[in-house]
């Protein structure tokens, strides 16, 4: 059986403010990238079509987003590829017992593997498909640890064995993540486990690996690293390759601001519609002509200039202190003299989390600030001392 293994397509995405014909260009990158994997997959002749979950960018449709949705699944439905879909943190409708996952279930689009709490323990009822049985963990936040130590212990050594989760190994820092010590207990029990929620390839174990995040297709961050792309695991020979993602192409580049900023970016070559981003150490009293710059690139065919400053206040490139908000709020934490200033670096990193969830309006913010909680009053850290 071959399979082909993609998650978080995060469709329906837009930029911050989402108007303009940036706005719109990205919003249809996601669909974009999409697509170009299920044309793969039909390609490639494969029996099963996995997404790990983060569908979708949001639970809040909208009707184009639903309907691009239904054309983009219906192309594998058509060629007869069986698609296993489980429900993401960003698929997620809080505040009902309802789910777009389950609506197009119910259009006969996708499978889902099911998955019950039944008080202290947790059902699992696979999808059988030829001598496999394919098991589903949906986004389940700071439990991912305890369903899956669960399921180590249900799965039989001796049948053929696919689970399904959106989670990665990422420890307790990131809500959703797992542990390397709990996909262990996994050794020898699962052909193969189908992550997501991380955006970008990861493997584990590196030497005979079983566990796989294959990364989201398209930049959900103009700042994530390259490696995304999809899977094509052959549950025969146990091989698997993996395949870059057809996404838009985005360029950094480095500069200080005590060079001639103008004339080197009118050398640079410039594929149409790609996005620049230009990381400028300021080490001078120049002046950074921000607009002059972003006219020049996007006179050449850029989509997107986005201008990252850090400023250095000694005379040495090669020895600066980087003055950034991050570090700045590092500082003014530690003085506060409290349960989070002894925690200090732990509370910037959930307060840049925090921020961003608030931005994106994700009602993940109240688990992200309850698993803080929880390891300030753990008092695992103290830096202080």
């Amino acid at each position: 059986m071959k399979i082909l293994h993609t998650s978080d397509w995060h469709l329906g995405r837009r930029p911050t403010g989402g108007i303009g014909e940036y706005s719109k260009i990205r919003y249809e990158d996601y669909f974009l990238a999409a697509e170009y994997i299920v044309d793969e997959a039909i390609e490639n002749k494969v029996d099963i079509f996995i997404i790990a979950g983060d569908l979708f960018d949001r639970s809040s449709l909208l009707p184009d987003i639903l309907f691009k949705t239904e054309n983009i699944l219906e192309k594998l439905k058509k060629s007869n590829i069986t698609t296993l879909l489980i429900e993401g943190n960003h698929d997620k409708i809080y505040s009902h017992n309802d789910s777009w996952i389950s609506y197009l279930e119910n259009k006969g689009l996708v499978k889902v593997p099911k998955f019950k709490k039944n008080g202290d323990d947790y059902n699992f009822i696979p999808i059988r498909i030829d001598n496999i049985n394919f098991y589903g963990i949906p986004y389940h936040g700071v439990l991912i640890d305890d369903i899956l130590l669960v399921l180590s212990k249900k799965l039989d050594e001796n049948e053929k064995n696919i689970v399904i989760a959106h989670t990665a190994i990422g420890g307790n820092f990131i809500p959703g993540c797992t542990k390397r010590e709990i996909i262990d207990l996994f050794k020898d029990k699962v052909l193969y486990i189908a992550g997501g929620h991380l955006h970008s390839f990861k493997i584990y174990p590196e030497d005979l690996p079983y566990f796989f995040v294959p990364g989201c297709p398209e930049y959900w961050d103009l700042n994530e690293k390259n490696n995304k792309g999809y899977i094509i695991f052959n549950t025969e020979n146990k091989e698997y390759k993996f395949y870059p993602s057809k996404k838009r192409k985005i360029t950094s580049y480095k500069f200080k601001s005590s060079e001639n900023i103008i004339e080197k970016i009118k050398d640079i070559e410039i594929e149409y519609n790609e996005i620049i981003i230009l990381k400028i150490l300021v080490d001078s009293d120049g002046l950074i002509e921000d607009n002059e710059i972003e006219q020049i690139l996007k006179d050449k065919g850029v989509l997107k200039v986005l201008i990252q400053k850090k400023y250095d206040i000694n005379e040495e490139y090669n020895s600066f202190e980087e003055v950034d908000t991050k570090s700045i709020e590092y500082k003014v934490v530690k003085k506060w003299g409290n349960i989070f200033s002894k925690n200090s670096v732990e509370t910037v990193n959930y307060i840049e989390k925090l921020k961003e969830k608030i931005t994106e309006n994700d009602n993940e913010i109240f688990e992200v600030f309850d698993h803080f909680l929880n390891k300030l009053i753990k008092g695992e850290i103290d830096e202080n001392k």
